[in-house]
């Protein structure tokens, strides 16, 4: 048995802004509401969407969205077992990696003072 599941991005656009990301065969865009205009790297059209609209991204590659007036897209992607393990995986390795600079800051500031307190007696 397979297990999928589905990784939701949701992103607020300004009216002319331009987001370029990285496109993979079957990651979906869709749009809430807005219209954006979308192009992918190697492929000869581009798509105008409107709301409700979705689009399937067909190569792997640079796709770059416009957004025409202000935007809420989703891109959508599928993933399996394996994917979702690694994407937990990246969130916890940051997760802890933020908090291990917290500490390490919290302590060398600690030091700090304590050295200069420590100068001024």
């Amino acid at each position: 048995m397979k297990h999928k599941s589905t990784l939701f991005k949701t992103l607020d656009l300004p009216g002319g802004s331009v987001v370029p990301f990285p496109s993979l065969p079957g990651e979906r865009v869709r749009v809430l509401y807005g219209r954006i205009w979308l192009t992918e790297e190697g492929s000869l059209s581009d798509a105008v969407l409107a709301p409700g609209e979705e689009v399937a991204l067909g190569t792997r590659g640079l796709a770059v969205i416009e957004a025409l007036s202000p935007a809420r897209i989703q891109l959508i992607e599928s993933i399996g077992l394996a994917g979702v393990v690694l994407n937990a995986k990246r969130r916890l390795t940051r997760s802890l990696t933020a908090w291990w600079a917290r500490q390490f800051a919290a302590r060398s500031h600690r030091a700090l003072i304590n050295k200069y307190a420590g100068s001024r007696q």
